[in-house]
Order: structure tokens, then sequence, then C-alpha cells
């Protein structure tokens, strides 16, 4: 393999540059590291999922047989007995299957336990006859890019407990089976979904509206019937019985005043989802409608036997035989469509900045009781983007084609969301197998009640679903500076049909909307998932209107770090209690948590031991409980993801470091008497892995994780006092006393942390590929990166661009004072995103510190950046004119460096999320100064870089420059 330029002594100049290394050369010595670091049996592996019923776990992972495709696998887990608080094994355990777990399979653990192996859930006949078609639509890639998904297999599931089926998308296509336990084997042959053609429909089906007036209408008169029955199919859904909006409610009357975005970000109020379609025949698109992919699919209903998904903008159901029909109308309603209305789907910088990748829930049984019937009900979101900008993305080819996308860049109108419910009754033939029918009746929340009058500051609903009794739902409200929010309880019987709100209008007797818990920021607020509501305790009837005291966990940085609380709230009209339950300067990870109610304990993820390692810790939520009393679970040494049982008796544990691959166990508490807090069972746990008697015979583990440069942690105190951590990799030819061309990769904005203990590989490949070629690479996670508290992530607030390289600068320099190999005269700087606008910023404003910079898809101005992620940090434009001039790249184009070969920027043509204009406009500013530059498009990638042949060229033309001009 062609080593890099050759080190210097540190005291010594650089000598004439040798001939260039020919780009083959580089490209081969890329694809023999490849080859050589490859290991058998990394896999990625995720999406945990206990199953009680049948003793086992579920996850998705990289199928070894199936390069790059991720599937399902299960694991057996041993049976246990608990008895005084301990655990202990149960039942005929073979010998050979239990050992001690030993140094080489898992330093981690001291207990001895049984060794299991992973398996395909799928059995290989099942994945041969149903081969996932490599063809995705549109609306598929682009929900994978925002999940940061593989393309291939399956990306996500859905396990439901009580029926012991699982759902999942393969392909095209949408999968169910029940699991089942067969002669101690896990059986599951899962079934595609086929959507019924209209000859196969029972004809003599008949509307079943679930349509009344609400109980809390003043003067209700008698329930109101379907008043024009009539049969519709399926297949062709048409003639919907048409629930009118009242005249004073539409897009065209609709105020600003009762808008929730102020005067310069205002947006049409949506109209109900079941606003009239008059349709009386299938149209040619309907049709073709079932062709369109099925996305986000979810097991419900009362019986866990109704499946809804998206298509094409609006919310479907279907039974297990394939009979479906549409309970929303966006995309068949022309007043729909020129609203830009969609249902039940989650818009770009929800999924992309707030992380909510969903737009509807399933009601839980619970409503039923409640309510008293059998009414299915689904809560949504309905989304109005008329007023969003629309930005076109040409496609490469000579077809012209060109895509859409509603982008709400920063400082213009963002999507109005509607929260909304959709009932229906299904009504089954005799052999209970095909739905006849569905009637969809939407409601909503109108006039006063509605969240925009009684939240004038709301812009964002970044959460929201059912809260556990179902008499309520509730809901997250974020405004537009992102620095207040509230989370509110609604309850169901608020939301109202369009002839009940027209009948009885704000003179229903509606409940108040409870306001749960709120808080305001200086700075900002980052939103979570940590949002637990307590199910209540059952002493009033079901179907009681009385409210039971409202008890939730939640998470706030009020103290400085993020903090579990605790609020309870007794009544609606009492004031709410917050009590803190975790406390110090470290942080909860934004993780799920796990919550035992009996014991009073709350089991979470956090960094409180070291900033660069996560690890599952249990507190008390007791009244008594010491918030400074949090016990760790895991061991030092690893980074841990956990997942827990319901019941949190048992957790999953993947764990890894810089030196060791990811590993797992499944892991037991147990409770001492007079201790609140468990500890970890030495004496049960279970090692799971993949081929684990091949590992017995050979070590091959160790050999590939010396493949794999750990990297040195490294800390050092900056010019404000504040302590920054980083990671050197040494080049593999490394010689003390010698310095070495340098390698900077950055991300450098919030929501990052990259210097961290956990297994590197293969996120990291070029980074070992550049020590390979005998690079030092640094990273540093200066401050504005995460989980070191707001403070340190608010430096760079209202100024990004102009502050975040000065710890960089100081890592740098603070290596160098320790001759640990940097040469700071050869460093160049690399990123992707965030990263690569701060490699430019770097060139532009350091020239004299970075010799060369190589950006990938770089923001360049952030005015063409998203609303959301963009004004959270900058503020709105209009606000923040000099930050935004100041933070654009084009502002210091003037300052990039004369000489040529300093500069590359690689970006993707389709990339809807930095859109490619950034790197247009910057290409623009350079051509005005003059300035030297190397732009390298690729026309069929998005964001990242996801086809093979594309990464292997970006890498090779990387490694040229890195070779030849640094």
């Amino acid at each position: 393999m062609q080593p890099s330029p050759h080190p210097t002594d540190g005291n010594s100049a650089r000598g004439p540059r040798p001939t260039l290394i020919a780009w083959e050369q580089v490209r081969r010595d890329i694809r023999a590291y490849r080859n050589f670091i490859q290991p058998s049996n990394i896999v990625n592996i995720k999406e945990f999922c206990f199953d009680d019923t049948n003793n086992c776990v579920y996850f998705l992972a990289t199928d070894p047989a199936r390069f790059k495709s991720s599937t399902l696998f299960v694991v057996d887990l041993p049976k246990v007995k608990r008895s005084d608080g301990k655990v202990e094994y149960s039942g005929d355990m073979k010998d050979e299957r239990k050992a001690p777990m030993s140094e080489k399979r898992n330093k981690n653990s001291k207990s001895d336990g049984e060794l299991s192996e992973w398996r395909p859930l799928l059995p290989e006949p099942w994945l041969q006859e149903n081969s996932a078609s490599e063809t995705l639509s549109r609306e598929e890639l682009l929900s994978k890019e925002r999940r940061r998904l593989a393309l291939q297999g399956i990306a996500n599931y859905q396990f439901e407990k009580n029926s012991g089926q699982i759902l999942f998308n393969y392909g095209n296509g949408v999968y169910v089976g029940r699991v089942e336990r067969i002669d101690k084997t896990i059986n599951f042959t899962p079934r595609a979904i086929t959507t019924q053609t209209l000859s196969n429909f029972l004809a003599d089906a008949i509307l079943s509206l679930p349509f009344r007036l609400s109980s809390h209408c003043l003067h209700s008169p008698s329930p109101i019937s379907n008043p024009n029955p009539s049969f519709f199919s399926p297949q062709v859904s048409s003639a919907f019985p048409s629930t009118a909006s009242p005249s004073s409610y539409s897009p065209s009357s609709s105020s600003n005043s009762s808008s929730h975005h102020s005067s310069h970000t205002s947006s049409p109020s949506p109209t109900p989802s079941g606003s009239p379609l008059m349709t009386t025949t299938a149209t040619k698109s309907t049709i073709l409608g079932y062709s369109l992919p099925r996305l986000d699919p979810k097991l419900g209903g009362r019986n866990a036997n109704l499946i809804a998904f998206i298509r094409d903008r609006d919310i479907w159901v279907t039974t297990m035989k394939g009979y479906e029909t549409r309970l929303t109308f966006c995309s068949e309603n022309p007043d729909a469509r020129r609203e830009a209305l969609s249902c039940g789907i989650a818009e770009y910088v929800m999924q992309e900045e707030f992380h909510r990748f969903t737009g509807y829930y399933w009601a839980p049984p619970s409503v039923n009781e409640y309510l008293n019937d059998k009414i299915e009900r689904i809560l949504y979101i309905q989304i109005s983007e008329a007023a969003v900008g629309l930005v076109l993305i040409p496609r490469p080819g000579s077809h012209g084609e060109v895509e859409e996308h509603r982008y709400p860049r920063a400082g213009t109108n963002n999507a109005v969301g509607d929260l909304q419910l959709v009932e229906f009754i299904p009504r089954y033939d005799n052999g209970d197998s095909e739905i006849a029918a569905f009637g969809p009746v939407h409601k909503r929340l109108w006039g006063k009640a509605s969240l925009e009058k009684k939240f004038p500051w709301l812009e964002y609903i970044v959460r929201f679903g059912w809260c556990p009794d179902g008499k309520s739902i509730w809901a997250q409200l974020l405004d537009r500076a992102q620095k207040r929010t509230a989370v509110v309880k609604i309850p169901v019987t608020n939301f109202m049909t369009s002839m009940e709100y027209e009948v009885c209008g704000d003179r229903a007797d509606k409940e108040d909307i409870e306001i749960v818990f709120q808080e305001e920021s200086d700075i900002w607020i980052n939103v979570t998932d940590i949002c637990y509501f307590f199910p209540h305790v059952h002493t009033l009837p079901a179907n009681s209107s009385c409210d039971s005291p409202t008890k939730l966990l939640i998470t706030s940085e009020r103290t400085g770090y993020r903090h579990l609380f605790f609020i309870t709230r007794p009544t609606p009209s009492s004031s709410y209690n917050l009590r803190q339950i975790t406390s110090g300067d470290w942080p909860v990870v934004d993780r799920p948590i796990f919550v035992d109610p009996v014991r009073e304990l709350v089991y979470f993820t956090a960094k409180k031991d070291t900033f660069l390692e996560t690890h599952l810790y249990v507190a008390s939520f007791s009244p008594s409980a010491n918030p400074t009393a949090v016990v760790r679970l895991t061991e030092l040494g690893y980074s841990h993801v956990v997942i827990m049982d319901e019941k949190c008796e048992k957790f999953l544990d993947w764990f890894s470091s810089t030196e060791e691959k990811p590993r797992c166990m499944v892991r037991y508490l147990e409770w001492r008497k007079g201790n609140i807090f468990p500890n970890v069972s030495e004496r049960v746990g279970v090692s799971i892995g993949y081929g684990l008697a091949e590992d017995d015979e050979k070590d091959d583990g160790r050999e590939e994780e010396k493949k794999v440069p750990a990297g040195e942690f490294f800390e050092f105190v900056n010019s404000d006092g504040v302590t920054i951590h980083g990671c050197l990799y040494r080049p593999e030819n490394y010689v003390p006393g010698k310095i070495y061309p340098t390698l900077l990769n950055i991300y450098g904005g919030p929501k990052s942390q990259m210097v961290t203990n956990d297994y590197k590989y293969p996120r990291f490949l070029r980074l070992f590929l550049a020590s390979k070629l005998g690079f030092c690479v640094v990273l540093i996670d200066g401050r504005g990166s995460s989980d070191r508290g707001i403070a340190f992530e608010a430096h760079l607030r209202n100024r990004m661009g102009t502050v975040e390289l000065e710890d960089q600068i100081a890592g740098l320099r603070y290596l160098s004072s320790r001759k640990m190999g940097v040469d700071l005269t050869r460093v160049a700087i690399t990123g992707w995103s965030y990263g690569g606008y701060l490699s430019l910023m770097a060139l532009a404003q350091h020239p004299d510190v970075f010799k060369l910079a190589i950006a990938g898809a770089p923001v360049s101005q952030w005015e063409l950046y998203d609303t959301a992620y963009t004004e959270r940090y900058m503020g709105l434009p209009s606000d923040n004119v000099e930050g935004y001039r100041r933070g654009s790249v084009l502002y210091w184009a003037d300052n990039f460096p004369d000489s040529e070969n300093r500069l590359l920027i690689a970006h993707g043509q389709i990339d809807e999320n930095v859109h490619f204009e950034h790197s247009e406009r910057l290409v623009a500013a350079l051509v005005k100064y003059n300035k030297p530059h190397v732009l390298q498009p690729y026309p069929n990638e998005r964001h990242g870089l996801r086809h093979a042949n594309v990464a292997e060229h970006f890498e090779t033309l990387m490694f040229f420059w890195l070779m030849n001009y640094l």
C-alpha cells in the first residue's frame, strides 16, 4: 500500500513535493484496505423488543448472508424463576449451554451465563419466495432519508404483544404474521396484505356510520343517521356522505387572527379532512392509487385486527385479508390539493429537525370502555402546506424531470398542523373475515376550543398521542422561536364534527384543555421523546367522566443539564407540581425511559460518570427520594444501548468501546431486602451472538478488532476555562518524535457528539483509512456539540460559523505542544453537512492554519436552510441580520486562498436537505472573486452517498487530494 508523503522531524522543513500519486494507485489502496478490514460478523443491530409470552427477543440486524440487507432476528431466553427478589435458572438447561462469560467474549461481565445464538426469524424459503424489490418509490426513499435508514431490507417493525403479531414493510409490500412457539421452536411465517380486487369484494356492503352528536353538545337533537346510504367497494371509494363544513370556516374565510402564525408567517387554516367529496363514479386516479406505496403501517383496532397506513397523503385502513378503504380525502379533493393538505404524515421539518416520523395513532381499547361504544378511532394531524415555499430540484437526465419539495426556508411560512379524529365502525360479514363497510366521520377542535385560540403562540405540534385511559389526548406545543413549550391534555369529547359545531357552536359544554407542564427558556428548548404518562389507577368506573390525578415524567434543561422531573396535577383545575428526580452536572440522554410504577423506579440512559459513555441508571420518584441518589447498572469502560422488558426485571445490553466490537447480553435484576434499588445478577445472564459455536473454536473477533484503530482520548482546557474532549488516531506507521500530515474531521454543530467510547466501525472507515495511509486523524467536540449541558451547546447561539473553530484550532495546538505527531503546517479539514460548512469556514477564516478543505454537502447561506433548525440557533433572519450575514460562507468568499488545490467541494445534485443550490451559490461567489476550487457533483445522490460506486469515487477523490496536495 502506497504511503502518504513522508513524515518529517518536528523541526525540519518540508522538501520538494514528490511525483503525484496516481488515481488508480489510490483506488487500489482503498479497495485493498476495505477488503482487509471487512469483518465477517460485525453487524448493525437495533430495534430490540422483548416477547415475554414466547420468552424471546426480536431485533433488526444486517443479515450476514445478505450484505447490507436488514431483516428480523430472534433469540431464545432461558427460563428463570424469582424467589425473595433473587433470580435463578429454572427447567432443564444443558450444561454445554452454560458457560462462564470468558474474558475474550465479554470483558464486561463477571457472571456465568447462557450462550444463546440469534437466528433469522423469517425462514429462508420465505425470504427466497418474497424477495424484496430494490426499486423504491420516491416517498419511501425520502422516508428512509429522514430516518437515516438503509435502503434494503426491513427498516422497522411493530410487535403487538397482546395478539403476538408482527407487522413490517418489506420491499413494496406490507406483511403481518403471528409468532408461535411449537415444540420449543419459534415459528413465524408472515403473509402479504394484498389489496383485493373489485370482483372479490362483498356485494352487499352498507355504510355503517358512527355519526352522532356529542353528549357535551347543548340542546342536542336526535342522533343524526346517514341520510343517504350508498354502496362502495374498498377498491373504489366513492360517494361518502358529506359532512359539510360550517360556512364560517373555510380556507378562504379563515382570518389570520385565528392562525397560530404571526402576520409575516401566516398560512391558511386547514379545512377538516372530512370535507365534501362529491365523487359519484370511480376515477382512474382512484384505481391507480392502489399501486402507490403503503407507508407507516400500524396494527390497531380494538382487537388488533386492522392495519392503518398512509397512501398518497391520506390515511387508509385494511383488514388482514386486504379489503381496504380510505379514511381521509386529501389526494382526491381539489380543494385539499389546492391547500396542499395531507393527513397522518409528519411534514419535512417535523421529521428532519424534531424527529417525529409519524402523524397518526390508533386509539387504545380504553377509549371504548370510557365511551361505551364499538367505534374505532384514529388520532392524526392534518397538515396544510399551502403557504410553504416550493423548491424545484431538477433530476439528472434528458427528460427534464423536476422534483417538487415543500421546504420552509428560514423566515418563511411553516406548515400548519391541526389535530383531528377520524371515527368509523368496521362491519364484518357472517364469517367475520372481511370488512363490509366503513363510515369515516371527522372531528376537530373548533372555535374557542381550538389550539390556536388557546395558545396563540403555537407554531409546532412536536409530539402528540393518546393518554393511557383513553379519555384524553396529549400534545407538546412549541412556539416559533422554540423558547416556549407546553404539554397539554385535551378531552376526547372536545373533538366535534362540523355538523355538531354548526348546531352547538361554542355553546357546547366542553371541558377545558389542561396545561400539564409549561416552561420558557432564554436559549432554546431541545425537544425529546421522554414524556411518560402514568396509567390511571382504576378506582372509578371506566366510563366515569371524573379524572384521576395526572402524573407524568418529563425532561427539562432548566437546571443547565437535561434531567428528569415528576409532574403531578391532582385535578384539571389545580396547578401542577414539579419535582426533580435527577440532578447534577451531567445529562440524561434522549433515549427511552422505563418505568416501574409499583416500585416507583425509573430507568434511564445518561452520561453521569463520564461524558464519553452512555450508561443505564435507576432513580426513585417516590415523594421521599433524593435526586442525587442515582445508581448505575452497567459497567464502565463501554457505551451501552439498553432496552428493558415491560416489568423492568431484565434488560438487553448492547455495548462496545473503541477497542472492542459490539457485544450483546440480556441481564437480570435482583432486589435485596431493604434496598430500593436493584442489582444486576451475577449468576444469571445470557450472552447473545451470531455463530457462537464457531467463535469458541477460533478467536476471529480479536483479530478483527486489531484491524480497527482504537484511538486515544485527550482533553484540554480552552482559553475560557472549559474542558474540551478529543480523540487522536495516530498513523499506522507512527514513529515517536516524527510529525505527520493531519486530518481534522469535523461536524461541530449541535445535536452531535463524535468523541465517545464506542466502536467506530463502520462509521469511521474513511478515518481509519486515513490512519492506514499515514495521516494523523483528529476529532474534537468543541462548544456547540451536544450532551454537555445547554450552556455548552449555546456557545454558537446567533453566531453559527464564527465561533466553533476556536476550540478546534486550540485542540490542534494542544496536540502539537504535547508532541503527539500533529504537523501544524500540513492540516486538512473535512466534514459533511454542518461539518462541510465549517470546513469551508475554516479555510476562509483561517487559511494560515488549514492548508486544504474537503467539504461535503455544505450549507453556504443560512437563509436557504429550513426554519426549525436555523431559527432555533440563529433566530429569524429579520431579527439577526448581522448574524446571518457573518454566518454565510458567501460573506467570506473573498478570503479563500488564491493558491490551487486547496478547496474541494462535493455535493449530491438531488439533495433535498441541503440543496445543491448552496454549492451553486458558493461557486458563483468563488468565480466572482477568481478563487481556485474544484466542485464534484454527484447527479443521483441526495444528502448522503448511498451508492457503493459513488462512495468509492468520493473516497478515491478525497485521498487523491490528501496524498498529493497536503
